[in-house]
Parts: C-alpha cells; sequence; structure tokens
C-alpha cells in the first residue's frame, strides 16, 4: 500500500471515533458543570427506583434495585426483614405499599413499577423468602426491570437520539471508505470481504429488537452466529493482504465494533431540569463522602434512623463500603424492622 493511502486510512478511522466520542465528553463536561448543593438526603419523594435513573440516566443497572428497595421498604414500615439460613431473607408483609407525601423527586411510572413488584410478592401471602422464590416470580421481576429500563431511557435530551443514530450510521460509512481505499490500493477486491464484518456487526447490533422473547435459546444463539458468518470469511482470508492493509482493516473492525457497542451505548446527555435532579444527589453523595464523623455523630442524635433512611441509596450510589468506616464509629441501634444482624448482611 502506499502512504497516503494509509494515511487516509487512519484519518478516517480517527475523524470517525473522535465524532463519536464527542456525545460522551459533551455528557461528562455538562455533569461536571452542574452545581452540586450538600444534601443531607437525596429528593424525599424519590425511591431507590428514581434516585438510580436519576443519577445514572439510560445507563442505570436494574441489577442493582431489589436489596435497596427492600430495605427502602422495611424503613417506611411496608415489611420486616429477617435472616433464615434456609430461605434467604425472609419478608414479612405489615401492610400495603403506599406513595410517599413528598411529591419532590417522585414519579408516578417508578412507583407503579415499584407497586407491581411488591404486590406480586405477596400476592400469595404475607411472607416472601428469596432463596426459595419461583421461575414465575423470575419472570415477573424480569418485565419489571423491562419497565425500569424504558423509564431510564427517557432521561435523556433529544439530541442523545441523534448521536446514537449518527455513531450507527458512521461505523459502516468507515468500514465501507476504508475497505475501498484498501482495496483501490492493492488494486485487489478481496477487500471487498469487509463486507462480512460490517452485516454480521448489523445483524447482531439488532438482535435486541428481533421480535424473540427475551433470554431464548434462539435469541441467545443469533450472537454467535453472525459473530461467526463475519469473522470467518475476513480472517480466513486476511493473510492474502498486504501486512499495513491487514492491520488498518483489522484496526477499522475493531473501532467499528468499540463504537457500536460501548460508545453508542453510553451516550447520556441530558435537559436542565434533568441535570438539576442529577446535581442535588451528586451533592447528597459527596456530603456523605466528605461529612466528617462528627456531623454524622450529630444528624444521627438529632434523627436515630438517619443512617437507615439514607442506606437504601448509598447501596444505589455504590458508597456503602466507602461509609464503613465512618458510620462503624457511630453508635446506632439497630432498627426496629431487622431481625437480625443488618451490618453484616445487607449493609457493607
Amino acid at each position: 500500500m502506499s502512504i497516503g493511502s494509509v494515511i487516509g486510512c487512519a484519518v478516517i478511522i480517527a475523524v470517525v471515533l473522535i465524532i463519536s466520542l464527542m456525545p460522551i465528553f459533551m455528557g461528562a463536561s455538562q455533569k461536571r458543570r452542574t452545581v452540586k448543593p450538600a444534601e443531607l438526603f437525596p429528593p424525599r419523594g424519590a425511591s431507590p427506583m428514581d434516585v438510580l435513573i436519576g443519577y445514572y440516566g439510560r445507563l442505570a443497572d436494574p441489577r442493582k434495585i431489589f436489596n435497596p428497595l427492600m430495605l427502602y421498604w422495611a424503613e417506611r414500615g411496608f415489611i420486616t426483614i429477617e435472616e433464615d439460613c434456609k430461605r434467604g431473607l425472609k419478608l414479612t408483609k405489615l401492610k400495603d405499599i403506599e406513595a410517599p407525601k413528598s411529591r419532590d423527586g417522585f414519579n408516578s411510572a417508578t412507583f407503579e413499577l415499584e407497586k407491581n413488584l411488591f404486590e406480586h410478592i405477596f400476592e400469595k401471602g404475607k411472607v416472601f423468602c428469596t432463596l426459595t422464590a419461583s421461575c414465575a416470580f423470575t419472570s415477573f421481576y424480569e418485565k419489571i426491570m423491562d419497565g425500569f429500563k424504558e423509564e431510564a431511557a427517557k432521561v435523556t435530551d433529544r439530541k442523545t437520539k441523534k448521536f446514537k443514530i449518527l455513531t450507527i450510521i458512521l461505523p459502516f460509512i468507515m468500514l465501507f471508505a476504508v475497505s475501498l481505499t484498501v482495496g483501490l490500493s492493492i488494486d485487489n477486491v478481496i477487500a471487498i470481504v469487509m463486507l462480512f464484518p460490517a452485516v454480521a456487526m448489523g445483524f447482531t447490533r439488532g438482535i435486541p429488537h428481533f421480535e424473540l422473547e427475551k433470554g431464548s435459546a434462539l435469541r441467545y444463539f443469533l450472537y454467535p452466529f453472525f459473530a461467526a458468518a463475519g469473522c470467518a470469511p475476513f480472517f480466513g482470508i486476511i493473510f492474502l493482504f498486504p501486512w499495513e492493509a491487514a492491520v488498518l482493516l483489522s484496526i477499522a473492525i475493531a473501532v467499528a465494533l468499540l463504537i457500536l457497542f460501548v460508545i453508542n451505548k453510553k451516550i447520556d446527555l441530558r435537559t436542565s431540569a434533568q441535570l438539576k435532579v442529577y446535581g442535588r444527589i451528586s451533592g447528597f453523595k459527596n456530603f456523605l463522602l466528605l461529612a466528617e464523623i462528627k456531623k454524622l455523630e450529630l444528624l444521627v442524635e438529632d434523627d436515630p434512623e438517619y443512617f437507615y433512611k439514607i442506606l437504601p441509596y448509598c447501596y444505589i450510589l455504590g458508597i456503602t463500603e466507602k461509609l464503613k468506616q465512618k458510620f462503624d464509629r457511630v453508635i446506632m441501634d439497630g432498627p426496629g424492622w431487622y431481625l437480625g444482624d443488618l451490618r453484616d448482611t445487607l449493609m457493607f
């Protein structure tokens, strides 16, 4: 290959990668510039679901939600939690779930998801054990999590959708441009082999949108099938290319995969209202991480339940380990709604 062709391909790859990374930097800049006032609590009407969505946006991971929800329900007097060495944690229903009185941070859609989950857990009685949950519960829980993801996807600026579409189109344009440049430079039509990984990426990226039941064997079979269909022809013929061409094409494929399956999913631009909520939650997190022991002792002295009120949100924000040393030095009575050693079992 000529030096000009190599440089041309390198420029194409670099430009596409930089353009694709721009919305990531924009989202990070938005959050960095957001005012983060010191807060003793997250928004009063916000459940752990609301805080998870408000802080992480469309990147929120619903797998983190069940333990915080249990603690949240218990602290609000809906359930008690008891250790059971054979059946895991035993949840006992005390009363029906109710919406919080405060509307600050309250979301009716996430409350409906939370309510449906609570009612399903106790539909067959007032006791539910985590280790004896049925397959039917697991299936229902997955549906609740799908609804959660839909709500999380709404926490976004309209520009996010445009950038996501752009970062789906650009990798394929890049692959076409690089393969065309390489093909013309080496004067060999075998560069058309790039069509195979490009088509495979397109189908693999679209698998979540196929009308197939989530978790079905066929759905998971499609991933390795398309991956093999794209990689086998390419790697089977790449040794016929000059080494410069082989390296450039391999880099182009790697960058396309990075954009399609990593960068595209991490784009998170928000409106000013959404950023305000993010700032308040961040201020609450920063306060807990920076607060001195004496300040925490005063808060617990003023409200003995303070730690148990914020514990579900500490789980959400991933700061329980960092707070352990601080709260270990604060004398606290155990909560009345937990039968067992909460500090060892759930806290940290």
